[in-house]
């Protein structure tokens, strides 16, 4: 077992392999123990970190780090300690949200990502999210003036002139970023001034025990229950809320499209836990955009895909080791993901 402390509490860690470093980060179900088959499968290649966030397995259980935010700078803080200034990263659920918003915001440390089960609904709104108003957002985010963001370093939430200018501009369209004054909102509030927060995250953590939403995936008694079980009881439920806090579906999928590293996007069809996306989102996200790769929802998967498909290890590296995606390979990366899922 391997720990750090961070912000005075403890994060625990596992480590194996070596290479080019891979950070796993789990979802609301379980720990870090549901990557073990993964980390197996990519020791030859990857050195393969997976960590416990605050409230799971067996990092610190300390409500006041429970926000997405917080967890967001815990990973900011685990990579600068463990020395690994830039890694790819692989993101289940709640670990999708943190990567993409930890990508967004450190776009130079992370070259390749990969998000699972990550919760992408339709807000209601995607004939109004329009590409290109968004694409006046990306061209200040993705072009900033340092090549490491710290806390303070201007985002959406707190824009620099430059920045400030461009969301100018996107408000005449129509849309404007909220909640300006809260600096722990965890992701890029841009929302229309009538739209409003659509988060059913919340509802699902408050209304729905952990054990039930493990039964979800599978039945009692069977082994990969009785596996993830032993860490469910280790997890803190408030920890589940208080990330879903200011989750806003809008905003996550504006999150997606303005990434600018390579970005694999998996869902497995059978998931009873968090919805796959719909078509209407699929084309909303990888439009114009050849960097995202979101291929339709694994068949025969469920809410842990890493669990379900043994060929999911090899999809993955796959993607991690393929050359810089563009508009010239982005064919043959989707080519060569349908060839191995079929």
């Amino acid at each position: 077992m391997s720990a750090l402390t961070i912000d005075g509490d403890l994060v625990h860690y596992e480590v194996l392999g070596r290479g080019r470093p891979v950070v796993l980060i789990h979802g609301w179900i379980g720990s870090w123990r549901y990557w073990v088959p993964t980390m197996q499968q990519f020791q030859s290649k990857f050195r393969v970190y997976a960590l416990d966030l605050f409230g799971f397995g067996d990092s610190s259980k300390n409500p006041t780090h429970y926000s997405l935010e917080h967890q967001l700078n815990m990973l900011a803080e685990f990579t600068r300690e463990l020395g690994v200034p830039k890694t790819a990263m692989i993101g289940h659920g709640l670990g999708a949200l943190v990567a993409a918003e930890f990508a967004r915001r450190y776009p130079d440390r992370v070259p390749r990502l990969v998000l699972v089960s990550a919760p992408l609904f339709d807000p209601g709104d995607l004939d109004k999210r329009a590409p290109a108003a968004r694409m006046i957002l990306e061209k200040v985010i993705q072009k900033p003036a340092v090549q490491d963001f710290g806390p303070d370093s201007p985002t959406i939430l707190s824009p620099s002139s430059a920045m400030r200018a461009a969301l100018a501009a996107y408000g005449q369209s129509g849309a404007r970023p909220t909640n300006a004054a809260k600096p722990e909102a965890p992701m890029p509030t841009l929302r229309r001034y009538d739209a409003p927060v659509f988060n059913p995250l919340t509802s699902l953590f408050s209304r729905t025990p952990l054990d039930a939403l493990l039964e979800r995936c599978y039945k009692r008694g069977e082994v990969l229950y009785d596996k993830l079980y032993a860490d469910v009881v280790k997890t803190d439920p408030r920890a589940l809320l208080s990330s879903a806090e200011n989750f806003d579906a809008g905003p996550v999928l504006d999150t997606l499209w303005l990434l600018p590293m390579p970005t694999l996007v998996l869902h497995g069809a059978n998931d009873k836990v968090i919805e796959p996306p719909s078509e209407d989102i699929q084309r909303h996200v990888t439009h114009d955009k050849d960097t995202l790769l979101m291929p339709p929802p694994l068949s025969g998967t469920g809410h842990f895909p890493m669990l379900d498909d043994q060929r999911f290890p090899g999809v993955v590296a796959d993607f991690l080791e393929a050359p810089e995606v563009s508009k010239k390979d982005v064919t043959e990366v989707k080519e060569r993901w349908r060839r191995r899922t079929r």
